[in-house]
């Protein structure tokens, strides 16, 4: 398993629960210097700025994007699948094809957390939900001659009101018809929340083929290690189900992004080597 950090793209501006407004420069030469192998990135609006120019400088820090979220797209924007003005949810399909597009060109997927929305915003849930599996069925449309993958994320009932589990969300997956476009990644912050066993939920995930990306967060969504959550056993069972992905870093940047990011660095780095 491998380690990233988040990081809002330069159009993006600050987030709370990753490493933003500083130069994207220094934010790169930290994030390698620390040890990390990744940046997971945070995408407002991938035409406000260069792109291939972001991806050179990536590169040129001896990192690798990990995957693309599309969280700064509700914080500054107010764009979600499930708004109740047709207008809303329409730009909001156009801003995540944007994303898809970026994803494309980077190699990676394309997450969809918040960015859904409330179901309780329509006029009732059955119209939601429909509304969010009509945004997805166009996105697929979207992503299949691009080779873009879409990878939803199960997050908790504070957060939205649909897609709280792992179990729920490959449901919903299979009820498109398991589209080969559409996975899942599992949040530990959100999953610690949701899950009736956050071990079992890891396992369901593994087995379905579908789960290829974690985040990590403690149970308090502050940095691994300055919460409750037993990182041993999560580690190994990662270890047991044969997940050998990335582990990307996404939680409350206090008391600033450099302490949280070697925090967590050094916290999992030593626990990785003892697992391996």
């Amino acid at each position: 398993m491998k380690l990233a950090y988040m990081m809002t793209t330069p159009e993006a501006g600050t987030m709370p629960l990753c490493w933003g407004g500083d130069p994207p420069e220094h934010i790169l030469s930290r994030v390698a210097e620390i040890g990390y192998e990744g940046i997971e990135l945070q995408v407002r609006d991938p035409g406000e700025f260069d792109t291939a120019a972001f991806a050179r400088m990536v590169r040129e820090a001896g990192l690798v994007i990990t995957a693309v979220s599309s969280g700064p797209v509700t914080a500054a924007d107010g764009l979600f699948l499930t708004a109740a003005d047709r207008g809303v949810r329409e730009r909001a399909i156009e801003r995540l094809t944007s994303v898809l597009r970026l994803a494309a060109e980077y190699r990676v997927h394309a997450t969809i957390g918040g960015m859904r929305g409330f179901t309780k915003w329509a006029p009732d849930r059955a119209t939601g939900l429909a509304w969010f599996r009509s945004a997805i069925e166009r996105l697929l449309v979207s992503a299949e001659p691009i080779g873009a993958h879409i990878v939803l994320e199960p997050q908790n009932r504070y957060q939205t009101d649909f897609l709280n589990t792992i179990g729920e969300t490959l449901a919903f997956i299979d009820e498109l018809g398991a589209p080969p476009q559409l996975a899942i990644e599992g949040d530990l912050y959100h999953m610690a929340l949701e899950e009736k066993s956050l071990i079992a939920a890891l396992v369901t995930g593994r087995r379905s083929g579908r789960m290829n990306y974690i985040q990590i967060g403690d149970s308090n969504r502050l940095a691994p290690g300055w919460g409750s959550l037993n990182w041993v056993d999560i580690l190994e069972t990662l270890k047991a189900i044969g997940y050998d992905g990335w582990l990307a870093m996404e939680f409350t940047q206090k008391p600033d992004s450099e302490t949280c990011a070697r925090q967590a660095h050094d916290f999992l780095r030593p626990l990785l080597r003892r697992t391996s």
